[in-house]
């Protein structure tokens, strides 16, 4: 009988435990996505504002996210540098690079799966390359933000759920469609192996380095190479 109420309680406790982690979500996600919209709208005219849309953004983010226990678990065994010292960690840095870059150039070559009016400005050498303002924006603040977002809190909850492929799938699914743009199957395929990179070195840090490299060669490196 004693052993009894002990299993009932440790299920009580649970229950609440639980309800009170998917308030916590409920409340994070809320108020992130309603301030995060008016940022985003700030009415900024030039690059250099922009950055300091961004990181206004940035630091709103970093804020809420680590101020809040339940998210603030998720995140920090994810924060694990050590994985820099496994060779695996750099061959996943580097296919996550290489798959989409390689991919890209064969669109390019043959002319499919990417917006028209992007294979002409390319054609015609017309892309021009991003700011200093944007870079800074997109290959630092961004990588960082999104990595945290997508593969520290959504990955983690939905591999609670659901198999890993699926939630890795659908991490990557949810990660492309914020990401509209002329070459959308690189944005599918970037979350595909971000997340993918993030769930076999169970670190940010890789997928990080990797978004950064992806970034600053989508915004500075691709007229070059």
């Amino acid at each position: 009988m004693l052993s009894s109420l002990q299993k009932e309680n440790t299920n009580k406790v649970e229950k609440e435990d639980s309800g009170v982690k998917f308030k916590s979500l409920l409340l994070y996600f809320s108020i992130l996505a309603v301030p995060g919209y008016l940022i985003s709208q700030l009415p900024l005219p030039s690059d250099a504002l922009s950055v300091s849309r961004g990181l206004i953004w940035f630091s709103y983010f970093m804020l809420i996210t680590f101020s809040l226990k339940n998210v603030r678990e998720f995140i920090i065994p994810l924060l694990r540098f050590n994985a820099l010292k496994e060779p695996k960690s750099y061959v996943f840095i580097l296919f996550t690079f290489a798959i989409p870059y390689f991919l890209l150039h064969l669109c390019l070559h043959f002319e499919v799966l990417l917006d028209k009016y992007f294979i002409f400005y390319f054609k015609n050498n017309m892309l021009p390359a991003g700011s200093l303002e944007s870079t800074i924006r997109t290959v630092l603040l961004t990588p960082i933000w999104e990595e945290i977002l997508f593969r520290g809190v959504i990955l983690t909850i939905l591999l609670r759920l659901i198999k890993p492929f699926w939630a890795i799938s659908i991490t990557a699914i949810l990660f492309g469609m914020i990401h509209p743009s002329g070459a959308w199957i690189f944005t599918f395929m970037a979350g595909f192996l971000l997340t993918f990179t993030v769930y076999k070195t169970k670190s940010l840090i890789p997928a990080i380095i990797a978004h950064s490299l992806w970034n600053l060669y989508m915004t500075q490196l691709f007229l070059y190479f």
